[in-house]
């Protein structure tokens, strides 16, 4: 059902999430938008209620040809300004979600976009840890000299967002095997896991060979393209 935004209080049917005691994530408001970065198709902007953690996450959804049987495609992207709007070499933020975006115009599903920038500690706090980076530190090492977590961020919010939308059996593109443990434990059942590209720079690196080494995530990095 189509919700205008001034319209919050007309929502979808609640969702149960998985969280025992919970109040059910629903939707507050669908709101169709032409976007050129999804093939110039429609997609809904998907806000909502009773989100486990106070940030104003949103889902791109774009509905799936009826005739596919494959479920539907979805993302989690955090938010990265650096990289999503000004293009930094630094991550590969930016090309990863234009993959994602161009992923489900063509296959249908959804992007979720989590306000989670850094991995959780901020914008600030992610541009200080770049001056240590600069320094010879890896991301990890920097977070913990400014006092932060590896990585802070949490999924249940994705989960109860996923929940509200009725997309409780999914494809997940990611590389990070977090998102998928996580997922599956707030009740999401994941039938494929599909790697993202791998979008190595000279300035991203390191910072890619950090996240595939000490993080485990699944990057068959080639060293060759960033000589």
């Amino acid at each position: 059902m189509t919700t205008s935004a001034k319209t919050p209080e007309a929502v979808t049917e609640a969702v149960t999430t998985a969280v025992p005691g919970a109040i059910p994530a629903v939707v507050r408001a669908r709101v169709p938008v032409t976007l050129s970065r999804v093939r110039g198709r429609s997609a809904d902007l998907v806000t909502f209620h009773h989100l486990p953690d106070p940030g104003e996450h949103f889902a791109v959804l774009v509905p799936a040809d009826p005739a596919d049987p494959a479920p539907p495609l979805v993302r989690l992207h955090s938010e990265c300004l650096t990289g999503d709007v000004l293009g930094s070499a630094r991550c590969d933020c930016g090309p990863q979600l234009d993959e994602a975006l161009r992923a489900v115009a063509d296959h249908g599903g959804a992007v979720l976009y989590l306000r989670q920038e850094g991995r959780g500690i901020g914008l600030y706090n992610k541009l200080d840890t770049y001056v240590l980076q600069s320094q010879d530190h890896d991301t990890f090492a920097a977070n913990r000299m400014i006092g932060r977590g590896d990585d802070e961020r949490d999924y249940a919010a994705a989960a109860a967002m996923l929940h509200a939308l009725g997309l409780n059996r999914i494809r997940l593109l990611t590389n990070n095997p977090d998102k998928v443990r996580e997922l599956r434990a707030h009740g999401i059942e994941i039938t494929e896991v599909i790697p993202t590209g791998v979008y190595v720079t000279a300035e991203n690196s390191r910072y890619l060979s950090a996240k595939a080494e000490l993080a485990g995530h699944t990057i068959a990095l080639l060293q060759e393209a960033a000589a």
